[in-house]
């Protein structure tokens, strides 16, 4: 499976923003508009994730 990138909100840099981490565990769905997302924990701290993708996106993580 394809590393994939999300913001994590809990991993913050020196001006409060969240940074870019690798998502563990990612779990592909799609809802009833039709919209991908993956939803996983930080590689980092073990917070929670979210992140829409596109459907080739997420065909390709599935």
């Amino acid at each position: 499976m394809a590393e994939l990138k999300a913001l994590c909100m809990k991993c913050r840099d020196a001006n409060k923003k969240p940074t870019m981490q690798t998502m563990t565990n990612p779990v592909v769905t799609k809802n009833e508009k039709n919209r991908y997302s993956a939803k996983g924990t930080c590689g980092t701290c073990g917070g929670n994730m979210f992140k829409f993708m596109s459907e080739a996106d997420a065909k390709a993580m599935m």
